[in-house]
């Protein structure tokens, strides 16, 4: 993936920055990281999202965008987008879960869509996830794709157990916030000194290093949440390892590869693995 020269820009400005003031550059690398683009709404998208109860969530100073579809009694399936997407992005899988029975919770992340707010991270992203999890609850089923699989994985792991879901669908999740400052190293060319000044500023902001975010440690303790990992060889953007460490990790979770459907998982054979999990439990 070749990196657009504004993207070099910023990372030769980084790479200075933190040589003469590492805290700030730090502070700067981990606000401007968390910066979502915003996504236009496609003509499809939009009709679908047309259909469902729009409601406005508060958690915390935020303003979340929830979207509910189906009946009220039947069984729930909260769904999280991934980085730079929104509730839309649902669907191509929405219909079919709704045709199996569900009820259908979606939402747009921080800062994405129609929620309030400008920067995201995982944790911020988890926390409203666990609030959605324990207004939903019980929750049948929950499909997170990419950063939106990886913040369900950690909204699961800090929830009541009792309030987990009984399956989830992890879609291009990555196992670690490690593997994704390692994207950013070689997505701006960060330099060692950068991304040591972000570890030290995240330990500061968040009682953590980056190494202690690793997804596996949480997956282990969840063997009640029957689990369906699916992540594209030739993925782009998060490399299919991370799922295999995931399902190694995770008591009795099963691993799809698919074969050139992207970091999206949108092909139509993607979208039907997933609802053969959500009608069956089972692969076909």
């Amino acid at each position: 993936m070749r990196t657009k020269p504004i993207v070099q820009l910023m990372g030769a400005v980084l790479n200075a920055g933190v040589r003469v003031a590492p805290q700030t550059t730090a502070q700067a690398a981990f606000y401007l990281f968390g910066l979502p683009r915003p996504r236009r709404v496609k003509p499809k998208e939009r009709a679908f999202l047309e259909e469902a109860q729009l409601e406005y969530l508060p958690v915390g100073t935020m303003r979340i965008a929830t979207y509910r579809w189906g009946h009220a009694d039947a069984p729930v399936a909260l769904l999280a987008h991934g980085w730079e997407s929104h509730a839309g992005r649902w669907r191509k899988i929405g219909p079919g879960l709704l045709d199996a029975g569900y009820r259908v919770v979606a939402l747009d992340a921080p800062a994405h869509g129609r929620s309030s707010g400008w920067h995201f991270n995982m944790i911020r992203y988890a926390d409203v996830l666990r609030v959605l999890l324990e207004r939903e609850g019980p929750v049948d089923l929950m499909i997170g794709h990419s950063v939106g699989g990886a913040s369900s994985i950690w909204a699961m792991g800090t929830v009541a157990p009792h309030l987990r879901p009984r399956r989830a669908v992890i879609m291009a999740s990555f196992a670690s916030l490690g593997h994704v400052m390692d994207n950013s190293r070689q997505w701006i060319g960060a330099e060692p000194a950068l991304l040591a000044a972000l570890d030290d500023f995240i330990e500061r902001l968040s009682g953590r290093r980056i190494a202690q975010y690793d997804l596996t440690n949480i997956v282990s303790n969840l063997a009640d949440v029957e689990a369906l990992l699916i992540h594209d060889r030739h993925d782009p953007v998060t490399h299919f390892n991370q799922s295999e460490k995931l399902c190694a990790a995770w008591p009795g979770a099963r691993l799809v590869a698919t074969e050139g459907f992207g970091h999206g998982l949108t092909a139509p054979r993607a979208v039907e693995i997933v609802l053969d999990f959500a009608r069956q439990g089972s692969l076909t």
